[in-house]
């Protein structure tokens, strides 16, 4: 009995070292996005995608990941949501300062996800926590983008960034309403087919209904690339608890959109990745002729 004790012991240390080294491994995956929208001042600019870093950090000060950014040389900084952790006793100060320091030299785009939008609603943490985090970041320069769009301008040519904030009903585990394309116009409006738009939208789940609407480029994360990853099955299990999503990591298209799902740089209450790393992408765009 002693020996299995041990044993036991040990593997769950093990586990955890384990556990810890998965969670502050970063990789980057970069992608090449192609489309004969894109106009050509935005030919070859790069950009940064984060999403779910969850207050998690890599390095004092998340030096690691401030570096990372920084060898990128990117354009813009783009951004799913997820940022902190939706608690009524949620801890900011990490991420409000590792964004700070990026905000002074990159332009950042900023939609929530479903714990900001916590935040938000929570009687406790509406007008305290979340108020603080949003208003401090605004002053900073980094632009919110609330169920609107943003252009972005590059000499005389421009493509629309839109922040798509859907109900929280959405992301219910069990009972969901159907997403449609009324409810995703009275949040956002109509697309303009002539202009390329990118829609940050934290949860993937509803991409077909994304690109229906007319994104070119759809932005998530949400999913924590199925907390655990299987060869050639890809992520185990969504926060819906869908078993094998169908939209888990990576790069899934439809018809003319495309979307980037990232893994996402954190976790929250179980503190679990298995085969998982943390992961920021890179994409850069390139103009078809």
């Amino acid at each position: 009995m002693v020996e299995l004790g041990i044993g036991i012991g040990c593997l769950l240390i093990l586990f955890v070292f384990l556990m810890h080294r998965e969670n502050h491994h970063l990789t980057v995956s970069k992608y090449v996005i192609h489309s004969d929208k894109i106009p050509e001042a935005f030919d070859h600019v790069k950009v940064i995608f984060l999403t779910d870093l969850h207050n998690n950090t890599f390095g004092k000060n998340n030096e690691n990941l401030i570096r990372r950014i920084e060898q990128e040389h990117p354009d813009y900084i783009m951004v799913a949501g997820d940022m902190l952790i939706g608690h009524k006793k949620a801890d900011f100060y990490d991420t409000l300062n590792f964004l700070e320091s990026l905000s002074e030299e990159y332009a950042i785009y900023y939609v929530n996800g479903n714990h900001e939008q916590k935040l938000a609603e929570m009687e406790e943490t509406k007008d305290s926590i979340y108020k603080e985090y949003h208003d401090i970041l605004k002053a900073y320069g980094i632009h919110f983008v609330h169920n609107d769009s943003v252009e972005l301008k590059r000499k005389n040519d421009s493509i629309v960034v839109t922040g798509l904030e859907i109900g929280l009903e959405y992301y219910n585990k069990l009972s969901r309403p159907k997403m449609t394309q009324e409810y995703i116009k009275e949040c956002i409006g109509t697309c303009d087919p002539d202009t390329y738009t990118v829609l940050l939208a934290h949860n993937p789940m509803y991409f077909e209904e994304y690109a229906k609407w007319g994104a070119d480029l759809v932005l998530s994360g949400h999913v924590h690339g199925g907390i655990m990853r299987l060869p050639f099955l890809g992520g185990v299990i969504s926060p819906q608890y869908i078993l094998f999503p169908k939209f888990d990591s990576g790069r899934f298209e439809q018809d003319h959109a495309t979307m980037l799902l990232s893994r996402g740089l954190g976790v929250h209450t179980l503190k679990v990745r298995i085969f998982n790393r943390p992961e920021m992408m890179v994409f850069t765009w390139k103009k078809e002729n």
